[in-house]
């Protein structure tokens, strides 16, 4: 009774020392608006890369376009607060609903398609996006020069500040990977790894494969457009470069970095990958050799991504741990 106790307390203190660290990192760098302005940037691409792993981590469809919805979340907040006078708050959540239902229509064509194939569809949706943005109609998302809106609002509180913005965010990534954990445990969930493992396997036990894929590329895309859309009403700007393909390679290399189908991984991976692009933001002509460089290590490797490898390591201790125990007591 006393280990299980001993156990429930360790349970209880690890996460409640994390979350007292988050709520403090304000306090602690009030005096450098640039950590966080990236505190910020990270919480952003934790949320896209949670969704991404919905996606690939859990139902294995892979997409190289989380560019293109994170673009259709970050305008679609624009042109609707802008043109039509929606509250920020609002045009933001209008915008991820209307990229989850771009993303699921998507999928209704290609969620047949598999590997390289699949990845060849949403590269070129990707191009398509980007294509719309800087030619757009009219002018109307600014084309290469790109569109300033105004920051988020809700109810009268303004978080334009660092501070307030990061709290907001905070709340949102505990949301969204609440939300991604709560999915993974439901038949949703099930059914995802499932088609995962083996197609043919659960077709034929009943899961309605088409129909899963397509609520999984749902899932990822209101994932990445709500991220824009805090991106581009914290800046106050978005450009095209937000919607590049190369910025879609970035998301797919934080989940293989964190590792898929995990809640942590994500988060480590966003972090990790933050970290990296800033220690080489003074040599950019080397970031994508970089970036592959770390792409081709984690897949042939590091499958599991560095909260995977942490993980096998630990119960591959505690196994030893056990089987010399048990060999010292038999003897």
């Amino acid at each position: 009774m006393n280990s299980l106790k001993q156990g429930g307390k360790k349970k209880i203190v690890a996460p409640a020392l994390f979350s007292l660290l988050l709520l403090t990192l304000p306090l602690i760098f009030s005096g450098t608006p640039y950590v966080m302005t990236l505190l910020c940037f990270t919480q952003m691409y934790v949320i896209a890369a949670t969704g991404l792993d919905v996606l690939y981590g859990y139902s294995g469809q892979i997409s190289f376009a989380t560019a293109a919805f994170y673009g259709i979340g970050g305008y679609g907040s624009l042109l609707i607060h802008n043109y039509i006078g929606v509250p920020v708050f609002f045009s933001m959540i209008m915008a991820a609903v209307l990229s989850c239902l771009i993303a699921m229509i998507l999928a209704f064509p290609v969620s047949k398609l598999r590997f390289a194939f699949l990845s060849l569809a949403t590269i070129s949706f990707n191009n398509v996006v980007y294509q719309l943005i800087t030619r757009s109609p009219g002018g109307i998302t600014g084309d290469f020069i790109g569109a300033f809106t105004d920051p988020l609002t809700i109810f009268g509180i303004s978080f334009k500040s660092s501070t307030m913005f990061y709290y907001f965010g905070l709340l949102c990534c505990l949301v969204f990977v609440a939300l991604k954990f709560m999915l993974a445990k439901s038949r949703v969930g099930r059914a995802f790894l499932a088609i995962k493992q083996n197609t043919h396997a659960a077709d034929g036990m009943g899961v309605n494969v088409r129909k899963y894929k397509v609520y999984a590329f749902g899932f990822y895309g209101f994932y990445a457009a709500f991220a824009s859309a805090m991106y581009c009403h914290y800046v106050g700007y978005i450009s095209p470069e937000t919607a590049l393909q190369s910025q879609s390679v970035i998301y797919m290399i934080m989940i293989l970095f964190g590792g898929i189908c995990s809640n942590w991984g994500p988060v480590v991976g966003a972090i990790g990958i933050m970290i990296i692009q800033e220690i080489l933001s003074h040599a950019e002509q080397y970031q994508l050799l970089v970036y592959g460089i770390l792409l081709l290590i984690f897949i042939l490797f590091l499958p599991r991504g560095v909260v995977g490898e942490i993980k096998a390591l630990i119960t591959n201790y505690l196994s030893k741990r056990a089987i010399k125990k048990g060999g010292g007591e038999s003897c």
